[in-house]
């Protein structure tokens, strides 16, 4: 599945306008602030932690509980607090098992590695034998096929995601098993020897103060992480400013007891405070409504809106008497205007057919009604702007796509019906599933699958690319950004210089005390975009079968925690040194956005049937070397995954 989310601006009246604020700040959005604090202090709170999710049933109890407190909302508004708040519970608590997750295993490997020195001390041998043991428990680990068979479904799954890290990662497991299971000193030796050398045996001889600043860097990660764990809870959009008054209130009043009490009061006054409410979700395309005016221009609305803006002031309902039209005018770009008429051409269809057309192919997936901040002086309601978020399957928008959904639709209603108390509706669904709607038809990309693109990110170029061939490694063609880019490279400029210009101004507002920080323009998600369309039309040259996108995930707290060893290294006994030479060295490695470029070309390359693998980036080699070894490494993890 590919989904994209596309945007617009609504255009509408300013009594809607202002009817429209009014709620979402009055009332919808206190109360997902109350949700938030009073999720926390459920007496299941404790047991929703050990299983990284939230109930949603038990969110909407407490929901209905509340709406004598916050009434009048549509029941859509009621409906989005209750997903806003379960979204908002079950992020938070998956990041929080993967920190304790990556926080044990960083704590384990910090307590089995040792120093060679300390090695030969504790086995009392050599380290030529340490060595030989390590090959032959290498060796047997290596030939043990302790994997159970995987479905056809899970090896697809894997071999177009899973890459050479997964596979390092699951010997180190068995590494760690067999440390466990054995109590042989040698061999504990010997394991412990190859986790420390990322499980190969070297054949030259350690750098003590390498391997130091190695287990140093690796204490700074464990200490992120905790101060991770320690973070609070989510606490919701502070319209009126309350929290800032507060620590104001008591940063004038008393002295802070430590650092850490000072920094904490710091960041509250100089982080900027929420301006805009919470948007509501329409996690249903049925629950979005589109139209035309008489002049052809698209027009929308939403499940119950009409009903309270008529009910809220006269003259909505009088004007919806007389002009009979939507109350929200569509304002977008020329490039998202086709999906918009799809939707509407989809709605258009079911409102004249809801018996038989399926609701579950609708292009429509689900829909934000929200804010964006604007600039000026006045009512906040004339001030920022209303938008509108809708995210769609990209597969719908072909026929072959929809038929591919409808498959998987189809398959997914005949399980429900096995169910020992399954759902009648199951039946109708089955049933309107069968009408597919007219789609345009395109013909599936066939593409060599021993052709990979391969990408690697670096900080002097944001990307750089690689032609491969898998099978013989031949190298086909390098790109940089300045050969992808042509013509468009001094956009590439022109965005760093304007970095470092904010960087600089956002510098001067600090020491000022000034709340106001100057904004990124949109033109780093032009380049990305720009980026991102030479390396798709580069893989079609080349009728490459895959694009090998680098893992980011933990690339930046794995940077920031090599940062502040080396600055602890650099400049020891002097924290304000350390804390200069670590701003220094980050301005040089956070000045792009790297998911977003990898997102930018991830989702290109599916809407024209590229695949996209996730490969293990290593962390030494030129660019090109990068880019080189991350396609190769997928390549051949595809074997592995196959077996």
């Amino acid at each position: 599945m590919s989904l994209k989310t596309i945007h617009c601006r609504l255009i509408a009246s300013e009594p809607v306008r202002r009817h429209l604020w009014q709620l979402m700040t009055n009332s919808n959005t206190p109360l997902v602030n109350d949700l938030l604090q009073r999720v926390s202090q459920h007496e299941d709170f404790e047991t929703w932690q050990r299983r990284s999710t939230v109930a949603y049933s038990s969110v909407k109890e407490l929901c209905d509980s509340l709406k004598a407190v916050y009434p009048g909302q549509p029941g859509r508004f009621y409906a989005s607090a209750n997903q806003m708040v379960t979204y908002t519970y079950q992020s938070w608590l998956a990041l929080q098992q993967t920190r304790h997750r990556r926080l044990d295993g960083k704590r384990r490997w910090l307590n089995v590695v040792k120093s060679d020195a300390e090695l030969l001390e504790l086995s009392g041998s050599t380290l030529e034998a340490i060595r030989h043991q390590a090959r032959a428990i290498l060796d047997q680990v290596k030939a043990e096929d302790i994997d159970p068979p995987n479905s056809p479904a899970k090896k697809r799954k894997r071999a177009q995601g899973q890459t050479q890290s997964a596979n390092e990662g699951s010997l180190m497991d068995r590494l760690f098993k067999a440390y466990d299971a054995t109590d042989d000193i040698l061999s504990r030796c010997a394991i412990a020897y190859l986790l420390k050398n990322d499980c190969e045996v070297p054949t030259t001889e350690e750098d003590s103060e390498k391997f130091a600043h190695r287990t140093h860097r690796k204490q700074k990660e464990i200490e992120q992480l905790e101060a991770q764990l320690q973070a609070r809870l989510p606490k919701g959009r502070d319209l009126a400013g309350e929290t800032f008054l507060e620590t104001l209130t008591i940063a004038t009043q008393q002295l802070s007891e430590t650092v850490a009490q000072a920094q904490e009061w710091q960041a509250k006054l100089l982080t900027r405070p929420a301006s805009l409410p919470y948007p509501i979700i329409y996690g249903s395309a049925t629950d979005v409504y589109w139209g035309k005016t008489a002049t052809g221009r698209i027009t929308v609305t939403f499940n119950g809106m009409n009903q309270y803006l008529s009910a809220a002031d006269p003259d909505i309902k009088q004007w919806f008497k007389i002009d009979k039209e939507y109350p929200f005018r569509l304002s977008c770009d020329q490039r998202q205007l086709p999906f918009f008429q799809r939707f509407l051409e989809d709605c258009q269809a079911y409102q004249a057919n809801k018996d038989t057309y399926p609701a579950g192919l609708l292009t429509l997936s689900s829909a934000f009604l929200g804010w964006r901040e604007g600039e000026g002086k006045g009512d906040p309601w004339n001030v920022n702007h209303l938008v509108l978020f809708c995210t769609f399957d990209t597969r719908l928008m072909t026929a072959e796509g929809t038929l591919e959904v409808q498959q998987e639709k189809v398959a997914k209603a005949r399980k429900k019906l096995t169910y020992a108390n399954p759902d009648p509706r199951n039946h109708s669904t089955l049933d309107r599933l069968q009408n597919l709607p007219e789609r345009p038809s395109r013909t599936p990309r066939v593409g060599n699958p021993e052709i990979l693109v391969g990408i690697s990110i670096g900080l002097a170029d944001p990307i750089t690319v690689a032609v491969v061939n898998g099978r013989t490694g031949e190298i086909l063609t390098y790109r940089t950004p300045r050969a992808l880019l042509g013509e468009q490279y001094h956009l590439l400029n022109r965005h760093r210089n304007q970095q470092q210009q904010n960087r600089l101004q956002r510098h001067k507002n600090q020491q000022r005390g000034a709340a106001s920080q100057p904004s990124e323009s949109e033109l780093g998600q032009y380049v990305d975009r720009l980026l991102a369309k030479a390396v798709i039309e580069l893989a079609q040259t080349y009728q490459a079968g895959s694009i090998v996108v680098p893992n980011l995930k933990h690339m930046r707290e794995l940077l920031d925690s090599e940062i502040q060893a080396r600055a602890e290294q650099k400049c020891p006994g002097s924290i304000a040194a350390q804390k200069q030479y670590a701003k220094a060295y980050r301005q040089a490695i956070h000045q792009w956005g790297y998911n977003r470029l990898i997102e930018a070309i991830c989702s290109q390359a599916t809407q024209l049937g590229i695949t996209v693998e996730v490969g293990f980036q290593p962390l030494k080699g030129s660019p090109q070397e990068l880019a080189k070894d991350i396609a190769i490494s997928a390549y051949h993890a595809r074997a592995i995954t196959a077996k």
